[in-house]
């Protein structure tokens, strides 16, 4: 199996269509944002990535890539589907020292649309399930209660207004540079973001059946 980069804007549905991609697939899900939040407030450096992310910052090249190669390491050969890197084109470059049996599925989202998700969206911080108040499909049967855990439901800390546009600003100067990247090595495909995440993942399910995948 190949491994498989979902790339986007911030709230695109990567980290949902991971979840199926996870439950259809058997794909280990790496989210870089999900390996920066769950560092310790232990030390200030670690501290410091926590408020950057909280602002939308971008953290920097060499931190980002040296957590990812660490959790590679621990996963070692299964496959992947890797969530929130790259961000940049050096990250890009820098991923391929690390695997080169990959594709890479860029799923395209309105700003509006994104921002809509970002201020609705919910999540466990024990299973790690995503949901949406602003969505049937993805709301808890429960009020702010996990289907899975029966706990509190939480937002990510950059999950604001501010945050989002600082992020997607990010997105928009990094996203023809990476695009551009990958598609020269024949390896990018598009989907569009549909308002039912099974619409969406019926259209990348249907790229790896075309590869065989």
């Amino acid at each position: 199996m190949k491994n498989i980069i979902l790339y986007g804007a911030p709230a695109a549905g990567k980290g949902t269509q991971c979840e199926l991609l996870v439950e259809k697939f058997g794909y280990v899900h790496i989210s870089m944002g999900q390996l920066f939040r769950d560092l310790d407030d232990s030390t200030e450096f670690n501290r410091d990535i926590h408020e950057k992310i909280s602002k939308g910052i971008l953290i920097d090249d060499k931190t980002t890539s040296l957590l990812l190669e660490q959790k590679l390491g621990e996963i070692k050969d299964k496959p992947v589907v890797l969530d929130g890197f790259p961000r940049t084109l050096n990250q890009a470059k820098i991923l391929e020292s690390f695997f080169n049996n990959y594709i890479v599925i860029n799923i395209e989202v309105e700003e509006d649309v994104a921002l809509k998700r970002v201020l609705g969206r919910l999540t466990c911080d024990k299973c790690g399930k995503i949901y949406n108040i602003y969505s049937e499909e993805m709301a808890p049967k429960n009020e702010n209660l996990c289907d899975n855990c029966n706990i509190e439901l939480s937002s990510r800390s950059d999950d604001n207004a501010e945050s989002f546009k600082t992020r997607f600003n990010i997105y928009l100067n990094n996203v023809k540079d990476v695009l551009d990247y990958y598609d020269e090595k024949k390896v990018l495909y598009i989907v569009k973001s549909c308002e039912s995440k099974e619409d969406t993942f019926n259209s990348i399910e249907k790229i790896l059946k075309e590869m065989n995948i």
